[in-house]
């Protein structure tokens, strides 16, 4: 009695780990999907005004304590994009 319920739990044991390397495998290739995405979404115009805005929107909040940082971040990533693009 106590092989059987040890190779039960043994059998569902290993179908979870199982089931856990699917996912895993799945969420990196959605992960791979969605950078890529992201990064053809911001080689359009559209996209990289909505970044350069968010990055400053959320530099110019006065109650930010990394404001100057936030916002000279977003102005040198707007720059080297666009020149990016021109280049191209």
């Amino acid at each position: 009695m106590k092989n059987l319920f040890l190779r039960q739990s043994l059998n569902e044991r290993e179908q979870c780990a199982h089931q856990y390397q699917e996912l895993k495998e799945l969420g990196k290739y959605c992960q791979e999907d969605a950078i890529t995405a992201s990064k053809l979404m911001l080689a359009t115009p559209l996209g990289l005004l909505g970044s350069f805005s968010a990055g400053a929107i959320q530099g110019w909040h006065a109650d930010d304590p990394d404001k100057r940082h936030r916002k000279r971040k977003a102005i040198w990533r707007f720059a080297r994009i666009w020149m990016q693009q021109a280049l191209l």
